[in-house]
């Protein structure tokens, strides 16, 4: 993953959300790769698309990275089932959204508890999944795509399929000279719904 630069790890793993198909997008690049400089920029690129983006360090050699649709989000953690589910794993003021984030993210970055696996609500990810693969530790899935998929295999695949798609075209379009801007005013024209929810 070394090979690419930052601009190309970054339109890689996040292009589901700059095309406006997926609430949210996390993944790491190595710190080698990541400037505040480049990043500043990305910021500003993405806010104008009404996301938002924070960067930590996990390690020393590995920065993470959450790119998200504050508005998107808040809209699934309305869910009173989702609400249940994060009060459980002691979310205490998931009725503000802008804390609710900075929680996850304080667990996403903490070295002394394990791994946040509700991060999948925010992801969004079927709320029946994120609770089947914390059940079964995540084993016995029916599809494994960009998530475990226990419940509806046929639709997973095909919503991954779109997202995988998505990541080709932009960094296909990327690698052409395209601008982000262009970049995602091409990906609208190329598909008839580019705002549904396929999960």
């Amino acid at each position: 993953m070394s090979n690419y630069n930052f601009n190309q790890l970054f339109l890689r793993y996040s292009s589901q959300s700059v095309c406006g198909i997926k609430p949210a997008n996390l993944f790491t690049v190595p710190s080698e790769n990541f400037t505040v400089e480049i990043f500043r920029e990305w910021q500003l690129i993405v806010n104008e698309q009404g996301l938002e983006i924070s960067a930590f360090k996990i390690s020393d050699r590995t920065t993470m990275l959450f790119i998200y649709n504050k508005k998107w989000i808040q809209k699934i953690i309305e869910n009173p089932l989702v609400v249940s589910y994060l009060e459980k794993k002691g979310y205490s003021s998931i009725h503000d959204t802008n804390k609710t984030i900075q929680d996850l993210s304080n667990r996403l970055r903490s070295k002394k508890k394990k791994f946040p696996h509700e991060v999948g609500i925010f992801l969004g990810y079927p709320f029946d999944d994120v609770i089947k693969f914390e059940e079964h530790q995540g084993k016995f899935c029916r599809y494994c795509g960009y998530w475990k998929a226990y419940c509806n295999p046929e639709k997973a695949k095909e919503c991954c399929n779109r997202f995988r798609q998505c990541s080709q075209m932009c960094a296909k379009w990327f690698d052409e000279g395209y601008s982000i801007p262009q970049i995602i005013k091409k990906y609208k024209e190329a598909v008839k719904n580019p705002h549904k929810e396929f999960i």
